[in-house]
């Protein structure tokens, strides 16, 4: 390891390439500024994207496991959140439905990750409100006005949806569920 040399002189050099003592203390006030503000950041807004993300990410590990009992112990491969969106089936239309929602929650998380930005734009709100079911559900629920709420609640809301789309295909209540249907479509007269 390089021993360091005279501090006073790497100081009064480091100054002199900063273009003086003025220049100097302008340009690290304003480094010192922008790292304040980045680690200022609205702590609460980062918590409610990775809770959203976390989630979504929890339930889309479990489906991964029970939709495919043969694979291997996906905790212990450490395979990446798009690795593990592209093992979902395509053909299966209610996870498919839901897949361009996912990967947009995943770019918000990796907007957060790499810009250190907690933003939720009116457009990420759209991109969510893009998938038919999940609109209509909002606009039949108690949420009718979906379309003018806050871009994080539509964020959450979505992630809740997704979330619960992907443990409804696995679960003993979707299984029950998803048979009765079956069932009850098979026995019913025609129209």
């Amino acid at each position: 390891m390089q021993k360091l040399p005279n501090t006073e002189l790497l100081a009064k050099r480091t100054i002199e390439l900063l273009g003086g003592p003025e220049e100097a203390r302008r340009k690290i006030d304003c480094e010192f500024n922008d790292m304040k503000n980045r680690w200022e950041q609205d702590t609460v807004s980062i918590g409610r994207i990775l809770r959203a993300h976390l989630y979504v990410e929890h339930y889309l590990t479990e489906y991964l496991k029970n939709a495919n009992p043969r694979l291997a112990d996906l905790n212990k491969v450490r395979i990446s959140f798009s690795q593990k969106m592209d093992l979902l089936d395509p053909n299966d239309h209610l996870i498919s439905d839901i897949v361009t929602g996912i990967r947009h929650l995943n770019k918000i998380r990796n907007r957060l990750a790499h810009n250190l930005s907690a933003d939720v734009t009116t457009e990420d709100s759209k991109k969510f409100l893009s998938i038919a079911a999940f609109k209509a559900l909002q606009n039949a629920s108690s949420n009718p006005d979906i379309s003018n709420a806050d871009p994080m609640q539509v964020l959450e809301e979505f992630a809740q949806y997704a979330a619960s789309t992907l443990n409804h295909q696995v679960s003993s209540f979707g299984s029950a569920f998803t048979q009765a249907l079956n069932e009850a479509s098979s026995n019913a007269p025609p129209n």
